[in-house]
């Protein structure tokens, strides 16, 4: 069974003792391609989704008759390094295409308005209107001040009220990534408006030291 001709003649004819000396023969190789070509790209998987990648090349070769594209045996592990390689890259591309659509589709859901609930309500006095606006747009600026997945997370669990275990199975992230993501995530917003508001009491001094519409307005 060592001959790779012998290998190919037969998987092609579903002979499991074949099949066996196949895999135990070309399993690695194609392991160490996958593996090779991510890394080549600056891309990085896990063990446990190259080991995913490569059963499922070895399902689609078993399944599709694959090995009738091996037309010289000598080339075979050639064959199985490239298709181990490719099969590496469409995994990679088709995971963040999966990741762009989950984003895109969770931040049309997120209503900026539920921003407004964050601040007390500037009722009919003017001072009070202009704290509320400035409040909010610390607030919007705060956040879109994060890194995206950041403010992703954030926004689902601080406005939409998802547990982490909620976010980690919307976004396939491990439940401790997301509780970082989110002690971050908190830190960053409470430096960033504690910054805006400092910047906003001096202006703020400034301007209730002036008449605006006849009026003072006390500090």
């Amino acid at each position: 069974m060592d001959d790779d001709r012998t290998l190919i003649n037969g998987c092609l004819i579903k002979d499991h003792a074949a099949w066996d000396a196949f895999i135990k023969k070309y399993s690695s190789l194609m392991y160490v391609s996958a593996l090779s070509r991510l890394k080549k790209y600056g891309f990085t998987l896990d063990g446990h989704e190259i080991d995913e990648i490569r059963q499922n090349v070895l399902a689609s070769i078993w399944r599709d008759d694959k090995l009738k594209l091996v037309k010289n045996a000598q080339s075979l592990p050639y064959w199985l390094a490239i298709v181990s390689g490719n099969a590496a890259m469409s995994y990679v591309k088709s995971k963040k295409r999966k990741e762009r659509r989950e984003a895109a589709s969770l931040y049309d859901n997120i209503d900026e308005k539920e921003l407004m609930e964050l601040v007390p309500s500037a009722e009919a006095d003017p001072r009070q209107a202009m704290i509320r606006g400035e409040m909010v747009e610390g607030i919007r600026k705060g956040f879109d001040s994060l890194p995206e997945k950041e403010r992703l997370i954030l926004k689902l669990h601080v406005l939409h009220g998802k547990k982490y275990s909620e976010i980690a199975d919307m976004l396939a992230l491990p439940e401790g990534t997301v509780s970082s993501y989110i002690r971050r995530g908190k830190e960053r917003l409470k430096k960033r408006l504690k910054e805006f508001l400092q910047f906003f009491a001096i202006i703020w001094k400034v301007a209730a030291s002036l008449y605006i519409g006849g009026h003072s307005w006390p500090v």
